[in-house]
């Protein structure tokens, strides 16, 4: 029996050893000696244990003898960080317990006679390594990649796990002889463990889909400051070219009404002025970057025979950030543009913009034609189209950002964006 209690001994250790190094991507084709060295060295301590203090005692001083010293291995000699160590030797644990288990069952048929036990427990310890240390191991090593709060909610599980099973099962005999008290407390741990991991890793995953949010507000914002300076370039352009050419305008004018010609200095001027006000940012409210966003956007509706109609009537714009205000206006009416693009009758094509104030509250109203009635998952447009959809995350984030509400409806061939906040 002694024989078969030494060697399972040493299978375990073989087993936690090989998983703890390779959680922590020490690969053994790389660290031969450093595995051959770990194998040698807690196997020598094992086997003065067993000799000099009984099984008994190497079974409950398990965690000192081997559990510790390899969390140290792991942290001081190989340098991985203290969670790292703690995820890479809990987990090798955890997967000691089915290893268990499959010897327990086995032996089961046979009055739970343990050399059978132990026999069956040898025997699938290589080929439950190979699977483990193949399919398994390479993605818990890949959490040296993400950050301390995710490492936290992947080492919460194990720990809680380890602390139990020595408390119920190693120490004290409490998962065998407590009675119903015990077997509900092992289904309330469970229970209790996966409700925490599951909202950990629901907010972890949120704040992680909110800065993805804001990466993408951020670089649309970005766009739009570059359509502004474009915008505000080319009007300042077109103006110097105005300015330019004045001297020779009124010397065309003074030579037209010299000669009489009081028509042609007429129609000269006519179309002077029409071309002065394509050089300048129309005034929609009383912000000037909203002007000329307002502007860029209104001038590419025009260019693609839009009808649009801009009436902004709020003025109260200073509990904003200026940057927010234009990445919503320039994501909405961009998507007014697409949505109106498909129609192919210029004339059905039009935009709509309202912006005004409403018991303390901004509002926006944007209604635009469309061809194609848009796909709507949980009251939101959808697109399929890559690219597509960020724009509506955008305005979602920006109105949330200052707890208002918005609603998006599409109906007879009219989409309608509104939002208050």
């Amino acid at each position: 029996m002694d024989t078969f209690v030494i060697i399972n001994f040493g299978c375990v250790l073989l087993f936690g050893i090989t998983l703890s190094l390779s959680f922590g991507g020490i690969s053994f084709q790389q660290n031969i000696r450093q595995y051959l060295g770990t194998f040698c060295a807690f196997g020598l301590t094992q086997l003065i244990a067993f000799y000099s203090l009984g099984s008994e005692f190497l079974f409950k001083s398990y965690p000192l003898l081997t559990h510790i010293p390899l969390f140290f291995l792991l942290k001081c000699y190989f340098k991985k960080s203290s969670y790292i160590a703690g995820i890479a030797v809990l987990s090798a644990y955890l997967f000691c317990t089915p290893r268990k288990w499959i010897g327990t069952l086995v032996s089961s048929f046979w009055s739970y006679d343990m050399r059978i036990s132990y026999l069956v427990q040898i025997l699938i310890t290589i080929p439950l390594l190979i699977v483990i240390v193949r399919y398994i191991s390479p993605y818990v090593a890949r959490l040296k990649f993400e950050s301390n709060k995710i490492l936290r909610l992947f080492i919460i599980v194990p720990l809680i796990y380890y602390g139990i099973e020595y408390f119920i099962t190693v120490y004290t005999d409490l998962l065998y002889n407590g009675g119903a008290a015990t077997v509900e407390f092992m289904d309330a741990s469970i229970v209790t463990v996966y409700f925490i991991f599951s909202i950990i890793y629901l907010k972890t995953l949120y704040e992680k889909k909110e800065i993805e949010v804001e990466y993408a507000v951020l670089t649309i914002m970005t766009k739009n400051f570059d359509k502004e300076i474009a915008q505000l370039k080319t009007s300042q352009t077109q103006l110097a070219i105005c300015r330019h050419d004045l001297r020779h305008h009124l010397n065309y004018l003074n030579a037209c009404i010299s000669e009489n010609k009081l028509q042609e200095a007429a129609s000269y001027i006519e179309q002077t002025c029409e071309d002065i006000n394509n050089t300048k940012v129309v005034q929609y409210s009383q912000n000037e970057p909203l002007n000329l966003i307002l502007s860029s956007y209104v001038n590419k509706a025009l260019e693609k025979e839009i009808t649009i109609e801009v009436l902004v009537s709020a003025t109260n714009f200073i509990r904003f950030q200026i940057t927010d205000l234009c990445s919503l206006l320039a994501n909405a009416i961009e998507n007014a543009i697409h949505g109106c693009e498909q129609l192919t009758d210029s004339n059905c094509r039009y935009i709509k913009l309202h912006m005004y104030e409403k018991s303390n509250k901004l509002c926006l109203n944007i209604h635009n034609s469309y061809a194609v009635l848009p796909t709507f998952v949980q009251g939101l447009p959808v697109s399929s189209k890559e690219g597509h959809g960020i724009g509506v995350k955008s305005m979602i984030y920006v109105v949330e950002k200052y707890h208002g509400v918005y609603g998006f409806h599409a109906k007879d061939g009219r989409f309608t964006f509104q939002m208050s906040m």
